[in-house]
């Protein structure tokens, strides 16, 4: 029981992540292109009452979001939504990110605070043509003090890259010592981010250099959230980062040093998140990966690079949506359906 109850504690982690996997294979102790020109889409037909097809039997596919403390802005938008997707039946699973920008009749980050776990979940799988059995919702503070419970985790930087505006809590509103007038004149010139930069004061400057990095709790939150670098600075690099993680964390659990005390750990992580996912699931997921040595992973990023595109909603919002049209998901979901055919690891 120990071990299921510790099960369920680490599926609910790492929601940022994708860490839903990892642990699964260790509970078993195993180891920019040019976009196209933006057009304006037609009212969207979607309708939270449509559900895929139910998943076969030994097909599991478990929505995992982020967002926000409640003192952050934008703190109800999930930000992170990302899809483990698993099929014990071929030994298979995918990492499947999905962009926050995703247009489903309203933006998809919007659809679990209008409509809740249930909403999102039909949204995602409207969209992705798989059914979604459960979610799990985590926050800032709960994802660092997650990295932090397990001592941090070592993280494979792909590339280098600076990010010069990344937001210090607690100065957003900062005024960095302008006077009315110069505030009076830069308001009323700019907007946006362009007027969010002249305030340096509210950011600090991040640097990660290529290579494997150890980080902790607050660390890892920068690398997985950091949005403004010129190397790394899209929201579908942020999901490749994120997915960095996974890995990391990975190896740490693989260490066993984060299972030196079962009870403990289960308590202090339990209370970090927010999910739909019962025990009786859980149960059933596990009980049914005999070896998870045998598991191919593959990462899907779904982008502009290849089967989105630019658009803009009824009321002027950024939005990305099908490159075969809006509302038109047939693409997108065969997209998903051959990469998940191709594992990476």
């Amino acid at each position: 029981m120990k071990k299921k109850i510790l099960l369920i504690s680490l599926i609910v982690l790492f929601i940022l992540v994708d860490i839903v996997f990892a642990y699964f294979f260790f509970f078993k102790k195993t180891e920019p292109l040019v976009s196209p020109q933006a057009s304006q889409p037609a009212e969207s037909q979607f309708s939270f009452d449509i559900s895929p097809t139910p998943a076969p039997e030994g097909e599991f596919n478990i929505l995992l979001l982020g967002r926000g403390d409640p003192a952050h802005e934008g703190s109800s938008l999930t930000d992170s939504l990302m899809v483990l997707h698993l099929e014990t039946s071929n030994k298979t699973a995918a990492l499947i990110f999905i962009p926050r920008d995703l247009w489903v009749g309203l933006k998809i980050n919007e659809t679990y605070t209008k409509k809740g776990f249930e909403g999102v979940e039909q949204a995602v799988g409207f969209a992705t043509g798989l059914s979604i059995q459960n979610a799990i919702l985590v926050d800032f503070n709960g994802f660092t003090q997650i990295i932090n419970i397990l001592g941090g985790v070592d993280v494979n930087v792909e590339k280098a890259f600076d990010d010069y505006y990344y937001p210090i809590a607690g100065k957003e509103l900062d005024n960095c010592g302008k006077p009315n007038e110069e505030l009076a004149e830069i308001n009323a010139k700019l907007s946006g981010f362009e007027l969010e930069k002249q305030y340096t004061c509210r950011y600090e400057h991040l640097y990660f250099d290529a290579g494997k990095t150890h980080m902790d709790g607050a660390t890892a939150l920068k690398f997985a959230r950091s949005r403004h670098s010129a190397q790394s600075g899209s929201d579908f690099a942020r999901g490749g980062r994120q997915q960095a993680i996974l890995f990391g964390v990975k190896d740490k659990l693989i260490s066993l040093e984060a299972l030196k005390n079962v009870d403990k750990l289960f308590g202090k992580m339990i209370k970090l998140v927010k999910t739909d996912l019962d025990l009786e699931t859980t149960k059933s997921i596990a009980d049914l990966i005999i070896n998870p040595k045998e598991y191919k992973i593959s990462q899907i990023i779904p982008s502009e690079e290849n089967i989105l595109t630019p658009s803009k909603s009824p009321t002027g919002q950024f939005i990305l949506v099908p490159k075969a049209g809006d509302g038109n998901w047939d693409d997108f979901q065969e997209f998903i359906t051959v990469f998940k055919k191709t594992p990476d690891f």
